[in-house]
């Protein structure tokens, strides 16, 4: 018996409002302007607490639910400072990026995509094709001039994950995959909104254009080079005067200058980070410390943060200080250095050669002496390169324990 088109299609809508809501992976984009969106692909289920999971490759940022308001939903981010606020049933809303001077919002939205479609790029995959996995030499070039890194792309089938090396940091969990022959990678992680597109040009090159935030944008050259390197972090920067006592003043949590000498700093090794809370590469150092404070052969080891903040006063940056203890639940002291920039942080360790990147990373001796200073962060989203420098830092902090 033939079933009337009226039926069939009140059926089949029915169909698709069961799917549009039963499904807990989603194709997401922030807009940053009229032109750029930057894609994701995220978990989200309504009941019965709303949970909202970004994902960028291997990292999983688990958001934090703080209320509903009616149709609105709020979440905020674990660690960074900023919330994602959507319509329960539309599914539309924006960001707020918290992490700048001025607090900024871009528009947010999120929904499923078909079964055969990729849903962080919302587009069918190559299966055949340039494959774009490799290590590679890469130059971006923007209005400034030239800035070398290292490419780490692996992919699976028209998937692929990967990263930027540079001197001063990585760019974090790149994902996405290749459409029509045109690699796409993005990352969202509350502070970044990256967006990597490029074309294999011969058999070992790769061309491009990368785009950050609502304005910035590169070209970037990219050559296939196995051997690829950086210089070591601990290369960039170091003591003006070799084995220098370091000598520093600071602010505590209550606002109150204090100094850090020879004094203070004898009698343990201690390891100095220079950070900011809206540096992703320093939440992931702080991590890591956090780990290294738990663990039985560096519990001799005295860490400290010193932070540079956005704010127009101290008080408003002491306030972002406060919120990351909260968060982290961080067991070494964070101090306020001052404004979040270089010259701010190397005016306040002025006896270095310079500070030229967030994190920089200052290790002292027993009796105080500047020992070595590490300039950046190899985070998780770098592999091996993740697993040497923690070999690294630890061989040193054993050998400053036992000398």
């Amino acid at each position: 018996m033939r079933m009337p088109v009226k039926v069939l299609l009140s059926a089949l809508q029915l169909w698709l409002v069961s799917y549009s809501f039963s499904q807990s992976s989603f194709h997401g984009e922030i807009q940053l302007n009229d032109r750029l969106r930057v894609p994701m692909d995220l978990y989200y289920a309504s009941a019965p607490k709303p949970v909202l999971t970004l994902l960028n490759g291997q990292e999983a940022i688990s958001m934090r639910f703080l209320k509903q308001l009616g149709d609105s939903v709020y979440f905020e981010f674990p660690e960074v400072a900023g919330q994602l606020v959507f319509h329960a049933i539309e599914k539309k809303g924006y960001w707020v990026n918290l992490n700048k001077l001025q607090p900024s919002i871009f528009p947010f939205q999120f929904y499923p995509v078909s079964p055969n479609k990729n849903s962080r790029t919302d587009a069918v995959l190559d299966t055949l094709g340039d494959d774009f996995s490799g290590i590679y030499d890469v130059e971006f070039t923007d209005n400034e001039g030239i800035t070398k890194a290292v490419g780490i792309f692996e992919q699976n089938k028209g998937q692929v994950t990967g990263t930027f090396r540079t001197t001063t940091g990585d760019y974090r969990f790149l994902a996405g995959g290749v459409t029509h022959g045109k690699l796409s990678l993005s990352c969202f992680d509350g502070i970044h909104a990256y967006l990597f597109d490029a074309i294999m040009t011969s058999p070992h090159k790769i061309s491009g254009d990368f785009y950050s935030g609502a304005k910035y944008h590169a070209t970037w050259e990219a050559s296939l080079n196995d051997t690829a390197q950086l210089p070591s972090g601990f290369s960039t920067s170091s003591s003006i005067i070799g084995n220098d006592y370091l000598s520093i003043v600071v602010k505590t949590i209550r606002g109150k200058k204090r100094k850090f000498d020879v004094k203070q700093f004898k009698g343990h090794p201690t390891v100095i980070q220079i950070m900011g809370t809206w540096c992703p590469n320093c939440l992931d150092e702080t991590k890591y410390f956090i780990r290294l404070c738990d663990s039985l052969p560096f519990k001799d080891i005295r860490f400290m943060g010193v932070a540079f903040e956005h704010g127009k006063t101290d008080h408003e940056k002491i306030a972002r200080l406060k919120t990351l203890n909260k968060k982290m639940a961080i067991p070494y002291p964070i101090y306020l250095g001052g404004n979040a920039s270089s010259q701010a942080a190397h005016a306040v360790f002025n006896q270095l050669t310079g500070i030229f990147a967030f994190p920089t990373t200052v290790f002292l001796n027993k009796k105080g002496q500047i020992i070595a200073v590490h300039t950046g962060f190899d985070g998780p989203g770098t592999g091996v390169h993740y697993k040497n420098l923690q070999q690294e830092t630890e061989s040193l902090l054993l050998k400053l324990l036992h000398e």
